[in-house]
């Protein structure tokens, strides 16, 4: 408290759509703070920091600006607040201005966008617990924060044109997921290079990408930069598989590709018409100090093309102990790629737990600390490892801090920034089990001031039943159609694009491919502007995008001659048909049924339905949301309100603290924090009230001698 910090508040609560004392809660917590402020040198709050106070002194607390705030006892404080001014209010006649500052969700008010990819209903992908994890909660809640510049791992490089963060999916956050394969089940954050890893198996997992940008193969456009994050605590096969697929004129693949084996401590380049680069002829170095180490490393790929389209690698690999290992400019072996376009990007994953997976268009090699990101980015967010697999992406609207909302709410997780503006994700395991210790200790003799505890027969849910969609009868069709008759010039080293409205609904839509004919998916380029004019094969570079419900396709020509959109003669110059399912088709409604007979006895049944809306989707993980909520509802559970204690900076939002009270409530329990409002005011004071939610009940009604009423009295005369 100075002489211009009159009073303040601090609120921190989860919120809900639960009944309020079920122990199994959910949702997001938005700190708010709240300051009233005095003038100074005879100038009052309002000259100084009103809405048309001069900038020089009214921008220090101007909407959007930062604040951060901390409080203690014993001459010591501890951080409690870091977010930014959402509001000012200045009251004529008095020296007061109100300010009001949310949290890091305040960080998440741009519109949610979530990548729509149909990989997981490919038919290429099969069906099943194994290969069901397109993407999952968590990742969806880690996309989101990371358009916002919130990251979990090393962010996508400028140029980036695919990058799969692996954080509980095999979905693209930048490009396009095409198909999966093998065990993508197993996701760990223990050993994980940063934060979430994919566990790749024994005998190998695999994704198939399309590039968000089909870059081409000239000798005077930017390299392409592979890399990803990989960590091998463990012993067996630990193999890393990547492979660029090619594309020609003839629609003839070929593929650059490269393996990284631990394990023999080599690393293969390699080019020809086999996606598993170990299958074409390549060159194979031995490093005799890689199986030595075990822990994080960094594997990258710096490739080029020669004016004969002969591919030139670059590998480079940085082991735990930060030592490089690198390998001069080198010719790949085999056949030339002729002028292509990118077709896919292949990724294998054998015994190694993956992550941070990306390929950029960069006009040099990174180096130096460039090499690995160190220093250039910080990890702002914290998250549970997941434990719901997605199939499908639900479509979403709004900004991203209501779509972390509902996909907490949906999910029983909690969504916070700490106050240390970390943000964090736990999953509904966080109050599975009842805790047997606690943070810290109110009692009545010392710290507790007042305290009110309440049960309520709403609190009882003992019939739960969760809906889920069941996608598994689903495939996609080729239908929402794009097409063109256009015949548009696109100058040397310049872009045009194109533009189609899509929904929210609808999924996402790869770039075509450069092709001498128009057929489904690909699209026609000339060098001139008349009919059987050359095609232009490695010429254009193709990309598409969203962007405010808008489909941008975008073609840039990286030759140093005119080129043209065109027909043959007469029809389609490009032919592009969106994955789609059937016009009726949807998924299926399932439902998973959780119910407790013994309280049904005691309290009749007490029904709770959960639609999560499309945020489940297996049995398996509706049964475990609906055998939480019937183990979290079953009895009712006390809630303390209106907790009043001796103030302590140490408590935070989530702790569970022991309450002791003998002599009113005549209680000894454990309870969780949920809400904790904190305030001073100018006599310094500090007061601060908590909210917390039993981590068990008293134990199952007996009602020894207790003989209930009929519910009519038997008196009653016939109606």
């Amino acid at each position: 408290m100075t002489p211009q910090v009159q009073s303040w508040a601090l609120d921190r609560s989860y919120g809900t759509d639960m009944p309020e004392a079920m122990r199994a809660f959910s949702g997001s917590s938005s700190a708010q703070l709240e300051l009233s402020l005095g003038g100074t040198g005879g100038t009052t709050a309002s000259a100084l920091y009103g809405p048309w106070a001069p900038r020089t002194t009214g921008d220090v607390v101007r909407p959007r600006q930062s604040v951060t705030h901390a409080w203690g006892i014993g001459g010591s404080t501890i951080p409690a607040f870091r977010g930014t001014v959402r509001s000012r209010s200045a009251q004529s006649g008095t020296d007061t201005v109100k300010i009001t500052a949310l949290d890091g969700a305040e960080r998440l008010r741009m519109a949610a966008e979530l990548p729509r990819p149909a990989g997981g209903l490919n038919s290429a992908t099969p069906y099943g617990p194994a290969t069901n994890w397109v993407a999952s909660p968590s990742w969806c809640v880690d996309h989101l924060l990371r358009r916002a510049g919130i990251h979990t791992a090393p962010p996508p490089r400028d140029g980036c044109i695919l990058y799969a963060s692996m954080h509980g999916g095999a979905a693209a956050n930048i490009g396009y997921l095409k198909s999966l394969s093998g065990d993508w089940s197993r996701w760990v954050t223990t050993n994980a290079p940063h934060e979430i890893a994919v566990q790749g198996s024994t005998s190998g997992t695999y994704a198939v990408y399309d590039p968000m940008v089909r870059a081409v193969t000239r000798s005077d456009v930017p390299g392409l930069f592979y890399e990803a994050w990989v960590n091998d605590t463990g012993t067996g096969t630990r193999t890393l598989e990547c492979s660029l697929e090619w594309v020609d004129d003839s629609m003839k693949t070929m593929h650059t590709g490269f393996v990284l084996d631990l394990a023999a401590g080599s690393i293969t380049v390699a080019t020809g018409r086999d996606p598993d680069p170990t299958k074409n002829a390549g060159l194979v170095w031995q490093e005799p100090d890689i199986p030595k180490q075990r822990g994080t490393w960094h594997v990258s790929l710096w490739l080029t093309f020669e004016g004969n389209g002969v591919p030139v690698y670059r590998p480079v690999v940085t082991a735990p102990s930060g030592s490089t290992y690198f390998h001069d400019w080198l010719p790949g072996k085999g056949t030339a790629v002729p002028a292509s376009s990118l077709f896919a990007v292949r990724v294998g994953i054998r015994g190694l737990r993956a992550e941070a997976v990306q390929v950029s268009q960069l006009s040099a090699q990174p180096t130096g600390a460039a090499l690995t990101q160190k220093g250039m980015w910080e990890k702002a967010a914290d998250l549970d490892a997941p434990d719901i697999p997605l199939r499908v992406i639900p479509a979403v609207s709004g900004s991203a801090w209501d779509v972390i909302t509902k996909i907490a709410r949906a999910t029983f997780s909690t969504a916070e920034f700490g106050a240390d503006g970390i943000f964090r994700w736990r999953s509904r395991r966080r109050w599975a089990n009842t805790p047997d210790s606690a943070h810290a200790t109110v009692t009545a003799e010392r710290e507790l001031a007042a305290l009110t505890v309440t049960e309520e027969i709403d609190a009882c849910r003992n019939y739960c039943s969760v809906k889920w969609a069941d996608w598994s009868q689903l495939k996609t069709t080729r239908s929402n159609d794009k097409v063109a008759t256009n015949t548009i010039k696109i100058a040397p080293r310049s872009g045009q694009a194109l533009v189609w409205t899509v929904g929210p609904e609808e999924f996402d839509v790869p770039p075509p491919v450069t092709y001498s004919e128009v057929l489904p998916d690909t699209i026609r380029f000339t060098l001139a502007d008349k009919d059987n004019a050359p095609f232009a094969a490695g010429v254009v570079e193709v990309r598409t995008f969203r962007e405010g419900g808008r489909l941008v396709l975008d073609m840039r020509n990286k030759g140093t001659a005119p080129v043209w959109l065109r027909a043959i003669t007469t029809g389609l110059s490009l032919f592009i048909t969106g994955p789609g399912l059937d016009s009726g088709e949807a998924p299926a409604e399932r439902q998973a049924v959780a119910e407790d007979s013994s309280s049904q006895q005691s309290y009749g049944v007490q029904q709770y339905e959960h639609d999560p809306d499309g945020w489940i989707q297996d049995n398996r993980s509706a049964q475990a949301v609906a055998d939480s909520l019937r183990d979290a509802g079953a009895y009712p559970v006390p809630l303390l309100s209106d907790v009043e204690i001796l103030a302590d900076p140490r408590i935070e939002l989530g702790d569970v603290v022991r309450v002791r009270d003998s002599t009113g409530a005549a209680l000894d329990t454990l309870a969780w924090v949920i809400g904790i409002r904190t305030s001073a005011d100018s006599s310094g004071a500090v007061k601060q009230i908590l909210t917390l939610r039993g981590t068990s009940y008293n134990g199952a009604p007996r009602d020894e001698g207790l003989h209930p009423d009929p519910p009519v009295d038997p008196n009653a005369k016939d109606p």
